[in-house]
């Protein structure tokens, strides 16, 4: 997409598909061309969402993405249905953002996972988070396992089992039409991120 701009062309989206024509000697490619120059917001808008397009894209980078549109005035609910996330999941992301620099580094390098960071997020004391946070690492806790040690650390019991569950067809089509993609699994899962259970469809 190009845009106007001092009497020629502004390239507003697809850079790295245009360097990688380039790369190759393409000398034209298709292109939209925008008859008016977008507002900056919207140009802003626009980078955003194809960023949030790309395949791979780092945990902290997608947050500071939604936060972004969330200042430019996008609701948690807004941003969702705009890229085909539910609420829960694009919520949770934009609390990574208010992790430890330590702990926002090793999720943007996959030493821990978003949901190990959430689980984590539950200790108030930054030091217990760290220290957490390490000892997951060393003896590669799964999710699960640190949720666990978090619990223990609160000193709170065990509220909820691991259990499969059915649902009836009915309920099964009604949550399909709700669900991002059509994925009544990821949907249960990211809004009881929480919960600790496991669905078992028939």
């Amino acid at each position: 997409m190009v845009q106007p701009k001092n009497g020629g062309y502004e390239l507003l989206i697809g850079a790295r598909r245009f360097m990688a024509a380039n790369h190759v000697g393409l000398e034209t490619i298709p292109a939209l061309v925008l008859d008016e120059a977008l507002k900056p917001d919207e140009a802003v808008e626009a980078r955003l969402i194809e960023n949030l397009q790309r395949e791979n894209l780092d945990p902290l980078d997608e947050a500071e993405a939604y936060q972004a549109l969330q200042e430019l005035g996008y609701s948690l609910t807004e941003i969702g249905k705009r890229l085909g996330k539910s609420r829960p999941y694009v919520s949770q992301r934009v609390k990574l953002l208010s992790l430890h620099p330590k702990l926002r580094e090793a999720v943007m390098s996959g030493k821990l996972t978003p949901d190990h960071a959430h689980a984590l997020m539950r200790l108030k004391d930054t030091e217990k988070q760290l220290t957490l946070a390490e000892e997951a690492q060393e003896e590669g806790l799964s999710v699960h396992e640190t949720r666990q040690r978090v619990r223990e650390m609160l000193g709170k019991k065990l509220k909820w089992q691991l259990v499969p569950i059915r649902l009836d067809l009915e309920t099964f089509e009604a949550l399909k039409r709700i669900a991002p993609n059509g994925d009544v699994k990821r949907l249960i899962i990211e809004t009881r991120a929480h919960y600790q259970y496991q669905l078992k469809l028939s």
